[in-house]
This record gives C-alpha cells, sequence and structure tokens, in this order.
C-alpha cells in the first residue's frame, strides 16, 4: 500500500497564514499537515512577534515528526535554518511529499533534490482557485501588515496575475 502524501510545513507559512486569520486553509488544502520539532520551537519562540501562529501551534492542529537521519539535517543545516533542514529531510524520507516552505535557499535545496514545494503564496491563490477565498489582494497587504512579509512589486503582480487579479488576469 503506498504511503499517504506528507504536507510539511516550515514555520514561515504557518505564521503568515495564522496571522492573517488563514490558518484553516492549510487543513482544506492538504488535510493533515506535519511540522518538525525545529518548526514547532521556532512558533513557541516567536510568540512575542506571531501569537496566533503560536496558539495554532499549541492547539495541536499540527502533527509534530521527528526526522529520522540526523546526519541529513546537519548537511541541511550548513545552508538553512534548523526548521527548513528539518523540513527538507522529512520530506528525503517520505517520497512524494509537499514541503511549505517560502525561504529561496530552502526552496533551492528543495528543487535540487527533485522535491515537490510550495509557499504561501501558492496555497493563497490555489485557495481562490477553489473558491475558499474571494481575493488575493488584501491578504498580501494584511501579509505586510500583520506577517512582516516581504514581497516584491514584480512579484505581488505576477500573483495577483496568476489569482485572476491582475493585468491580464
Amino acid at each position: 500500500m503506498a504511503e499517504e502524501r506528507l504536507t510539511i510545513s516550515n514555520t514561515t507559512p504557518l505564521i503568515n497564514l495564522a496571522e492573517i486569520g488563514q490558518v484553516d486553509l492549510l487543513e482544506k488544502l492538504f488535510g493533515n499537515v506535519v511540522i518538525p520539532p525545529a518548526v514547532l520551537d521556532e512558533l513557541l519562540t516567536k510568540e512575542g512577534l506571531f501569537p496566533r501562529a503560536a496558539e495554532a501551534a499549541r492547539s495541536g492542529r499540527f502533527e509534530v515528526l521527528d526526522p529520522s537521519d540526523r546526519l541529513l539535517v546537519r548537511g541541511f543545516s550548513a545552508t538553512v535554518h534548523p526548521g527548513e533542514a528539518e523540513c527538507l529531510t522529512l520530506a528525503m524520507e517520505h517520497p512524494g511529499s509537499l514541503l511549505l516552505l517560502d525561504d529561496l535557499a530552502a526552496r533551492s535545496l528543495a528543487d535540487s533534490g527533485g522535491l515537490l514545494f510550495s509557499g504561501t503564496l501558492g496555497c493563497l491563490i490555489e485557495a481562490k482557485s477553489r473558491g475558499w477565498i474571494d481575493t488575493v489582494a488584501p491578504l498580501l497587504n494584511d501579509l505586510r501588515q500583520s506577517a512582516r512579509f516581504w514581497i516584491s512589486r514584480q512579484l505581488e503582480a505576477a500573483v495577483l496575475k496568476d489569482a485572476g487579479e491582475g493585468e491580464g488576469g
């Protein structure tokens, strides 16, 4: 029997979606979302900045799964933060998993390893395409304000176009 595909999230997508009141989209989009211990630790450590994300982490809504290959975690840690290293390792240990990553270095490693990944913006575009949110544009503003998420004007334009809200969309 084939293993069910895991959705493994790093810290940033959880912070972003929780702080704008959209963390429920993760369950709608992916069902169960798994996080490694380093991500849980980071969410709780950043409670002062991101209280809604810490609350979501404490709620038990995310299954915590520890990667087995500590040597691989250490190898990834030479390039990315501990949470990202554990996420990447879990994805390697569970082929076909989907990673939720916003960090460019982590996405580059995922891409070079042939791993599937998306991020906060991809989740919002997909949620809109399924009719679960009406518009993406105000959520991008919320991300800037509440989650301290940086997005270039060029990327914002591309996201809005993909969501059918921008020029040519």
